[in-house]
């Protein structure tokens, strides 16, 4: 069942920036399909403390610049320090160690999170396992064996390394950070600027303008089992679809601009899972199977997904390439009972 489409709830915001994350114990559909998302804002010196997540996960940057470090799981990975900035997506598997740092002079950074939270503590939720502060993993242990097994001298000491940090999550730093350093190879493999992409022409009317990237863009995509699709849809647009993932893919789908109606249908036919407006900073979920439609508003929408498969097989149902499309015409016309003429303006509608 979709459920109507909401906005985040913020679990952390101070003068550092924000983060916002939807829960499938208030979307359930998030937690049916194994979904969740989150939405970090930083502003200025905001600095977001290393933590690993649950689930893997991607990040989009909706806006701004950020400096992230990666640090992957083994006994010799090596750090990884990466700018992004607005377009990037970037790939993480569950259990990688995270940080996320504005170093910008006067803008704010807007990156969004989807994840596959099927194996995730809580399905539905992408939990975080901070390395410092009040939420550390480490602080609320026993002070006397932290020092023990830390090398440290004293209680008094291991209290001072691991309960020294105030800040939940995020935290505003007094000065630039001077040594730390992006370095462009370490990009590869983990990021790719979306922007740069040419569309996906496989996508056809369904999503005109729509770029999906897997794990031909980014090879740990493949690991995660899943794909991204970006999807820009201009003022004149009016609607886009009806589309379905026919590889027993779901959706959830963040609208990170614009607003507009988004249907979505199941099997039945007689009525929807979802009709209902959804504006921007509102998460829907589109189950396996079912069918989209989305109608734009005047200003337009761009709508970014995670969609659970590494390779997905999206189709429009009508229009050159689509369902209705390969589909003998005469089959089609007995199918509607409808006359030639109109099948074929179904079949060749942009």
């Amino acid at each position: 069942m979709a459920a109507l489409p909401k906005a985040g709830k913020p679990l952390v915001e101070n003068d550092a920036g924000s983060y916002l994350a939807w829960s499938g114990k208030n979307q359930p559909a998030l937690a049916g399909e194994k979904l969740g998302c989150g939405l970090l804002v930083l502003k200025p010196l905001g600095f977001a403390l290393p933590h690993y997540a649950d689930s893997g996960k991607f990040g989009y940057v909706l806006g701004g610049s950020a400096v992230v470090g990666v640090l992957p799981v083994g006994l010799d990975a090596r750090e990884r320090v990466v700018r992004l900035e607005a377009g990037d997506v970037i790939a993480m598997r569950a259990g990688e160690v995270t940080w996320w740092y504005n170093d910008a002079d006067g803008e704010d950074v807007t990156i969004v999170f989807m994840g596959d939270t099927a194996r995730a503590a809580s399905p539905g939720d992408i939990s975080y396992f901070v390395l410092a502060g009040p939420m550390g993993v480490l602080g609320g242990l026993d002070a006397g064996l932290l020092a023990t097994a830390s090398g440290l001298t004293s209680p008094e000491q291991a209290a001072t390394a691991f309960r020294s940090q105030p800040a939940v999550l995020l935290t505003r730093l007094s000065r630039k950070l001077q040594d730390v350093r992006p370095r462009e190879h370490d990009r590869h493999g983990i990021v790719v600027n979306a922007a740069r992409m040419p569309a996906d022409s496989s996508t056809g009317g369904a999503a005109a303008g729509t770029k999906i990237v897997t794990a031909a863009h980014l090879p740990v995509l493949g690991q995660l089992g899943f794909s991204v699709g970006l999807t820009p849809l201009d003022a004149g647009a009016a609607v886009r679809g009806p589309w379905v993932l026919r590889d027993a893919a779901a959706q959830a789908v963040y609208v990170a601009r614009g607003s507009g109606r988004v249907q979505v249908a199941g099997a039945g036919g007689a009525s929807t899972l979802l009709d209902a407006e959804a504006a921007a900073g509102s998460l829907l979920v589109v189950p396996r199977y079912a069918v989209a439609l989305v109608g734009v508003d005047a200003g337009g929408m761009e709508l970014v997904s995670l969609i659970k498969s590494p390779r997905p097989a999206m189709k429009q149902f009508t229009g050159k390439g689509s369902v209705i499309g390969g589909l003998t015409p005469e089959i089609v016309q007995a199918a509607l009972n409808v006359s030639p003429e109109l099948v074929e303006q179904l079949r060749m509608t942009k």
